[in-house]
């Protein structure tokens, strides 16, 4: 049976959160502006990095943009491209401080504390404790879709439960073909919270990855996949819990949303997770067993 993620949350005005704008999330940045323009949706940007002349060679930033901050570049040019408010923040994730929204009228404050739990988080990021506080921070009823990638290939995973029993029980409905829980990103790879060596390149050494450690197109293939996710969840019609992109043989793999596979990762019994349709009422009798039956009556 195929089943769609539950998306009653995304249908009036969801707030996205947009955790790192480098690679990968500046694409995702700008297909994000794209996707809801015409639509209210709050979109907020939030990386701690700052662009330097070798990002040029394949993210999205201009030569003006060296020397800001990645998220507040990314915020300050969409807001004025595409017409709408765009927040960002400077800080990491695990921080609690405020945001600020660039668009038409200007520079607004909120509180970040309360935004950071949206109804959406995407993390663009490359390091373990980011993902660790993402995982930690999702609502039990909003998604949470992580995306990484080495030279040719990624993934990008859909979750929003740490494995309690509680919450993935019964996720499975039947009747409606929908699903309304699935092991967080971080349960389904657990290699994404293992600390990486912190190895930092010089700046001749970091332009020379940019332009041979990855394919050049990654990012780009990447972003495209991130906002596919999206538009589906939007639209209540995303069956996937994984997608996995390999770049040497073209192809994009699934990962479908589906009881046996959510077992497979946490044990739990398929019946456990699944809330069976209700039994279709008997065939009505035949009219001649019926009038038979009134006969002898």
């Amino acid at each position: 049976m195929r089943y769609h993620l539950t998306n009653g949350h995304l249908n009036q005005e969801p707030t996205i959160l947009l955790v790192g704008c480098g690679g990968t999330g500046g694409f995702v940045a700008e297909q994000l502006c794209r996707l809801f323009t015409g639509r209210a949706a709050r979109i907020i940007l939030q990386y701690h990095d700052r662009v330097e002349p070798h990002n040029l060679l394949r993210q999205n930033f201009h030569p003006e943009d060296v020397g800001e901050f990645k998220s507040k570049a990314l915020a300050t040019r969409l807001s004025c491209e595409f017409q709408r408010p765009v927040a960002y923040s400077v800080y990491p994730f695990r921080n609690e401080r405020e945001v600020l929204y660039e668009g038409r009228g200007g520079t607004m404050y909120t509180d970040w504390s309360r935004e950071r739990n949206g109804d959406l988080m995407i993390g663009c990021v490359d390091n373990a404790a980011a993902r660790a506080a993402m995982a930690q921070a999702v609502k039990p009823w909003s998604w949470y879709v992580d995306a990484g990638n080495g030279e040719t290939w990624g993934q990008v995973l859909v979750g929003n439960s740490d494995g309690a029993r509680y919450r993935l029980e019964k996720s499975f409905h039947e009747k409606e073909g929908m699903c309304t829980a699935l092991p967080l990103p971080t349960l389904q790879q657990p290699g994404l919270l293992e600390v990486q060596p912190d190895t930092q390149p010089d700046i001749d050494c970091a332009a020379a990855l940019d332009l041979t450690d990855q394919d050049p197109t990654i990012n780009n293939m990447m972003a495209a996949l991130v906002v596919q996710v999206v538009r589906r969840l939007v639209a209540g019609t995303c069956p996937w819990m994984a997608l996995y992109l390999a770049l040497e043989t073209g192809t994009v793999t699934p990962v479908y949303a589906t009881p046996e596979n959510v077992s497979k990762i946490t044990g739990l019994p398929v019946k456990n997770l699944v809330v069976p349709a209700p039994a279709p009422p008997p065939p009505p009798k035949p009219l001649a067993e019926v009038f038979a039956q009134e006969t002898r009556e």
